[in-house]
């Protein structure tokens, strides 16, 4: 009961359950942290010394700075434990009110190199690696070439790098790409190729490509048909295109601090614009909400002809 009674005195404060709230995503430190919550310095410090002496926040050292995490449930009080499990749950899915979680995904970037996106984890389940593989899978064994459209910092642009003879992302940002190369160099893949510019002005050929990906792409486009009809213009007869995109959610401060044009797109209205450029659709998927996810996506594949 000591325990219990200790714990509930702990978390009886906005501030540290602010905290709990961010670790419970991603390890920070006290500058990271005091980025995140707009308090002093001095306060943060001392209301995570608080959540480290109970047990409720783990410390790590990398050089000179000091990294908190979560605790694992095996890690807190035995007596609280049960309490714990039941207040991280309902912690890790409250309303962002004061957008922590928008201001945490500014410092994920920051560390990533200012790269465009978002952590997925956080705020972006059309990145998730889960889908992502299970639509990998549905692909032709054997490619010449795929197109990222639309890559980003290039991530899945590596990993279609692994199974593709020759894979070409494309950005209109070059601090992103910039990203997206120094990701290649760094693991050692020499297929993959960068091309800065605008989609619809692309110098690739006609029908010189198995598969086109586009995803999150569309929702930056101010036409989103633009992004089908470039992906069709591109693939060979046969080919497939991958989608991935948000399901329509209310989160409009996306629009000022990431870019999006729309809010999201319904299913049957992706089916609906993919058929009218003359795709065939192969599959099309609304992915299951996951906790702590922001938003929810639909994943589709479908076939040129």
């Amino acid at each position: 009961m000591k325990e219990m009674a200790s714990l509930l005195r702990i978390v009886a404060d906005e501030t540290r359950l602010r905290v709990l709230r961010l670790l419970s995503e991603i390890p920070l430190n006290v500058t990271e942290l005091t980025t995140i919550l707009g308090l002093a310095q001095s306060g943060v410090s001392k209301q995570v010394g608080t959540l480290r002496k109970a047990g409720l926040v783990q410390e790590r050292r990398e050089g000179l700075k000091t990294f908190y995490r979560l605790s694992e449930e095996s890690e807190v009080p035995n007596e609280g434990r049960p309490l714990w499990a039941l207040l991280m749950d309902r912690v890790r899915t409250a309303e962002d009110g004061r957008h922590d979680l928008v201001r945490l995904a500014e410092i994920i970037e920051k560390r990533a190199g200012g790269a465009p996106g978002l952590h997925e984890k956080l705020l972006a389940p059309g990145e998730s690696w889960h889908a992502w593989s299970r639509m990998i899978l549905t692909l032709l064994p054997s490619m010449e070439r795929a197109v990222d459209l639309g890559c980003g910092g290039g991530i899945l642009t590596a990993e279609l790098a692994r199974v593709c003879d020759e894979v070409v992302g494309v950005d209109i940002s070059g601090p992103a790409l910039s990203v997206a190369r120094a990701h290649a160099e760094r693991t050692g893949l020499s297929n993959a190729r960068f091309i800065e510019g605008d989609m619809s002005a692309l110098d690739l050929p006609d029908s010189c490509c198995d598969v086109a990906v586009l995803s999150q792409t569309l929702h930056h486009l101010p036409d989103p048909m633009v992004g089908l009809k470039v992906a069709a213009r591109l693939l060979k007869s046969g080919g497939r295109l991958i989608l991935m995109e948000l399901l329509p959610h209310e989160e409009a401060w996306v629009i000022d601090k990431l870019g999006h044009l729309h809010l999201g797109f319904a299913a049957t209205d992706l089916e609906a614009m993919m058929e009218q450029v003359g795709f065939r659709m192969t599959s099309l998927e609304t992915l299951p909400p996951s906790r702590g996810e922001r938003f929810r996506a639909v994943q589709a594949c479908a076939v040129w002809e």
